[in-house]
């Protein structure tokens, strides 16, 4: 089955988000609402085989129609008035940066490519995964219940505290997430412990080369995986590699800003091209590729999400 879309789609019906967000436009509002109900219908019609793809189609079915229940709901409070009190903050932060770059141009492979630049610690938050998009790896990790899981790119902790929570919740599992800005590394932890997430969740500080091999090891087999914080195309082709051998049999890799440029939209479609995926899903911005030991068929799909 092959679904196709023109967008993805907004906010559910529950919005405990964004609690100091101020109103889109009503035409913004109205696109969204119109993703949303075209997402919803496309996923009713989806129909998978094996474990892993159909844990993600039902993570993906939760997320569109958003109404956690009590537990994940008081969870998803207290991450996001953490998110509500450090985006406000005008800390400012040296940041040590091995990414692309915001213009498309650093680090291109080379051992020694790094650079630095200044943001406050409010503008990082922001910068953030968003609520919604969040909330769907709160859900794949509460319907895929893996034991263990991985995360490239920490930023302030954010997305690290949804997916730490679902294991909490799911009471098995631990995370490792990877950050290259000392800074950053440093409020990811603490982020993780004012909500007493740290036995869930380790920051590790370093290089993705430097950090990925070893943390690796100590998670497989690994059950799901976020790339995100390099989106060069090579790079993630390179993470893929390696994640995908340290996979269990039935895993999932998330990759973020699938179309943020033209290297990683060439990235993707290498990957929906991968026979070792039994199933991909585009969302537009983020991108799922699942590994699955018990699929019968192969399945490639377009979804609107947000």
């Amino acid at each position: 089955m092959s679904l196709t879309t023109a967008g993805s789609a907004g906010r559910s019906r529950f919005d405990p988000f964004h609690p100091a967000s101020v109103l889109s436009p009503m035409a913004h509002t109205v696109v969204r609402n119109g993703r949303r109900v075209l997402g919803r219908a496309q996923l009713h019609r989806v129909s998978v085989t094996g474990q892993a793809p159909n844990a993600v189609i039902s993570a993906l079915k939760s997320a569109a129609i958003g109404r956690p229940m009590a537990d994940e709901r008081a969870w998803i409070k207290r991450i996001e008035l953490i998110r509500a009190l450090l985006a406000t903050s005008p800390e400012q932060l040296e940041i040590l940066d091995f990414g692309a770059g915001s213009a498309h141009r650093f680090d291109n492979g080379a051992v020694a490519t790094r650079h630095t630049t200044t943001r406050s610690l409010g503008q990082m938050t922001r910068s953030s995964k968003p609520p919604r998009w969040a909330y769907l790896l709160f859900r794949l990790v509460r319907e895929l219940t893996p034991a263990s899981c991985l995360e490239m790119g920490a930023c302030v902790g954010i997305s690290a505290s949804y997916q730490a929570a679902a294991l909490e919740l799911n009471n098995t599992g631990r995370l490792i997430t990877l950050e290259g800005a000392p800074t950053l590394a440093a409020r990811s932890a603490r982020t993780l412990e004012e909500l007493l997430l740290g036995h869930r969740a380790e920051v590790r500080l370093g290089r993705f080369a430097d950090t990925l091999s070893d943390s690796l090891s100590q998670l497989r087999p690994l059950g799901m995986a976020f790339i995100d914080g390099h989106h060069v195309e090579r790079a993630t082709l390179d993470y893929a590699e390696a994640i995908l051998g340290s996979a269990g049999p039935e895993a999932l890799l998330v990759f973020d800003d699938i179309n943020w440029s033209d290297g990683m939209r060439n990235a993707w479609s290498t990957i929906v091209e991968d026979d070792r995926y039994a199933l991909t899903v585009d969302l537009r911005s983020v991108g799922l590729a699942v590994v699955s030991a018990t699929a019968t068929e192969r399945q490639r799909l377009c979804v609107a999400y947000y």
